[in-house]
C-alpha cells in the first residue's frame, strides 16, 4: 500500500519493460539478461500486467531463498542455527527491502544457494538428478546475472575433480550449456546478431574503466561528488546512439585499448571496487516516508536509523565470517565445503571487481558469508571460544593474517563513513541516485535521453 505503483530505485522498470516485449514479441536488442524478464512474463500471463503482480511474484523467490538458506546452513550446523539464519535475513532491512521490489538480487541470492547446496552434495554423493537441478540452477544464474557465466564451466570442472565421474559432471555441463544456448539464438533473432546474454556488461566494462573516470567512483551510484569529463559524454553518446552490433565492436576496442594502456591503474580500479564491494548500503527509508519536500528531515532522519540497523547485521556478519575461515582447522568435517562455497562466491564477484562495484552487488554474495557466521555461532553453543580459535592463537601467521583482514574491512567502512558524511548524499531526492544529481545538467539530459530511448 505504501509503495503504491512505483518502482523502488535502479533498473526495475527496465526489467518489467522487457517482459513486456518479450511477452509481445518484439525484436530489440536485449541490454538487460533475461531470466528475471522471463520470470516476470510468466507471472503477467497468468495473472495479467500490474505493479501488484510484479511485486507478489517476488515473494516467491523469497520463499525459495529462505528454504535454501535453511537447508544450506542445517548441511554444516544445527537446525538451531539454520532457524536463526532464516530469522535474521527476514528483518535483515535489505532483504526485507528487495523481497517486495521486482529485482534481480533475490533470484541471483537463491541461484547462488542453489548452486553452493547441490555443488555441496554432488560432491559427497553424485547423483544425476542432482547434477540435472545443479545444471538448471547454473543456466538460470547466467541468464539472470550473467557475471556468473563462468561458474557454468567452473562448477562441473570442480564435480569432475572432487568425484571423477565424467558423466555427472558432463549432466551439468550439457544442461546449463543447452539452456544459455537456447537464450543465445533467441537474442540472436531477436537482435538480428549475436549477444552474449546481454548488451550492457562491455558497456559497464569501458565506462568503468575510462581514462577520466575518477578512482574513487566505482558505478554511477556512488555517492562521491565527480564532474563528468566531456570526453566521456562523447563516448557514451557515440556508444549508445549506435547499432547494437556496430556498438558492441566499438566497446571491444575501447576495453583493450584502455586496459592495455595503463594495466598499473586498472589493478588500482580492481582493489577500490573489491573495497566497494564490501561496503554497506545507504537507505532513504523509501517508501515509508512520502517524497514531499516538507518531509525532509523525517526522510532523512528514518533513512539513518535504517542504515544502522543494516549496519548491525552486515557487519557482525562479515566479522564473524572472517573469524571462521580463519580458524577452518577447528571445523575439519565442513573444510573441503567450505572452500567450495568461497570458490564459487569468488567466481561470481570477481566480475564485479572489473566493472561496476557497489555495496547493492554483494546482496547475493553477504548469505554465502552468513553461513559461515552461524556455524562459528553455533559452535560457541558447544564448545569453549579457546578451543574453536586454536588455529590463530598457535599460529602467529594466520594470527597476523586475520587481524590485517578485520583491519581492513574497518579501514573499508570508516572511509565509506566519511565518505558519506563529507558529501550530501542524504540531501538528495529518493527516486534519483546520487551521482546523476551531482553531475552536470549535460549529462543529466544525455543520460535520460538513452534510457528513454532504451525504455521504447
Amino acid at each position: 500500500m505504501m509503495v503504491g505503483g512505483k518502482f523502488l530505485a535502479h533498473e526495475n522498470p527496465s526489467y518489467d519493460g522487457m517482459a513486456l516485449q518479450l511477452m509481445n514479441h518484439v525484436n530489440f536488442s536485449p541490454y538487460w539478461p533475461p531470466g528475471f524478464p522471463y520470470y516476470l512474463a510468466f507471472f503477467h500471463e497468468v495473472f495479467g500486467p500490474g505493479m501488484l503482480v510484479a511485486r507478489a511474484s517476488m515473494l516467491v523467490i523469497y520463499g525459495a531463498f529462505s528454504v535454501m538458506l535453511y537447508a544450506l546452513v542445517r548441511e554444516f550446523s544445527s537446525q538451531w542455527a539454520a532457524n536463526l539464519a532464516v530469522l535474521t535475513f527476514a528483518v535483515y532491512p535489505s532483504y526485507v527491502r528487495y523481497a517486495f521490489n521486482p529485482s534481480t538480487e533475490y533470484p541471483t541470492a537463491f541461484c547462488l544457494l542453489a548452486v553452493a547446496y547441490l555443488t555441496l552434495r554432488i560432491a559427497r554423493n553424485p547423483y544425476y538428478w542432482e547434477a540435472a537441478l545443479l545444471g538448471v540452477s547454473l543456466a538460470v544464474l547466467a541468464l539472470v546475472r550473467s557475471n556468473s557465466l563462468g561458474l557454468a564451466v567452473i562448477v562441473p570442472t570442480y564435480i569432475l575433480m572432487r568425484t571423477k565421474k565424467w558423466a555427472v559432471a558432463l549432466v551439468s555441463l550439457l544442461i546449463s550449456s543447452v539452456l544459455i544456448g537456447a537464450w543465445l539464438w533467441k537474442a540472436y533473432e531477436l537482435a538480428g546478431h549475436f549477444v552474449l546474454i546481454n548488451d550492457s556488461n562491455e558497456e559497464n566494462f569501458v565506462f568503468a574503466n575510462h581514462p577520466d573516470t575518477p578512482l574513487k567512483v566505482t558505478c554511477r551510484d556512488c555517492p562521491e561528488e565527480w564532474h563528468v569529463p566531456a570526453s566521456f559524454l562523447r563516448l557514451e553518446r557515440e556508444i549508445d546512439y549506435k547499432p547494437s552490433a556496430e556498438r558492441q565492436h566499438v566497446l571491444r576496442d575501447a576495453t583493450v585499448h584502455y586496459v592495455l594502456a595503463r594495466p598499473d591503474l586498472f589493478v588500482v580500479r580492481m582493489l577500490i571496487r573489491f573495497c566497494a564491494y564490501f561496503t554497506f548500503p545507504i537507505h532513504y527509508a523509501d517508501p515509508l516516508v512520502h517524497h514531499y519536500e516538507a518531509g525532509a528531515l523525517m526522510r532523512r532522519g528514518t533513512g539513518a536509523l535504517i542504515t544502522v540497523a543494516e549496519v548491525c547485521f552486515f557487519w557482525p556478519i562479515i566479522i564473524l565470517a572472517v573469524i571462521f575461515c580463519f580458524n577452518l582447522p577447528s571445523f575439519p568435517e565442513v573444510r573441503e565445503g567450505i572452500l567450495a562455497m568461497l570458490g564459487i562466491a569468488g567466481v561470481y564477484a570477481i566480475p564485479c571487481w572489473l566493472t561496476w562495484s557497489q555495496a547493492r552487488y554483494a546482496f547475493p554474495v553477504i548469505p554465502v558469508l552468513a553461513v559461515f557466521a552461524f556455524v562459528l555461532v553455533n559452535a560457541v553453543r558447544e564448545k569453549q571460544w579457546r578451543e574453536i580459535v586454536r588455529p590463530v592463537l598457535i599460529s602467529t601467521r594466520r594470527r597476523t593474517a586475520m587481524l590485517l583482514a578485520l583491519a581492513l574491512f574497518g579501514y573499508i567502512q570508516a572511509e565509506w563513513i566519511l565518505l558519506i558524511v563529507s558529501s550530501n548524499t542524504w540531501q538528495q531526492p529518493i527516486q534519483r541516485t546520487a551521482v546523476l544529481l551531482l553531475a552536470p545538467a549535460e549529462y543529466l539530459n544525455a543520460h535520460d535521453g538513452i534510457a528513454h530511448q532504451r525504455l521504447k
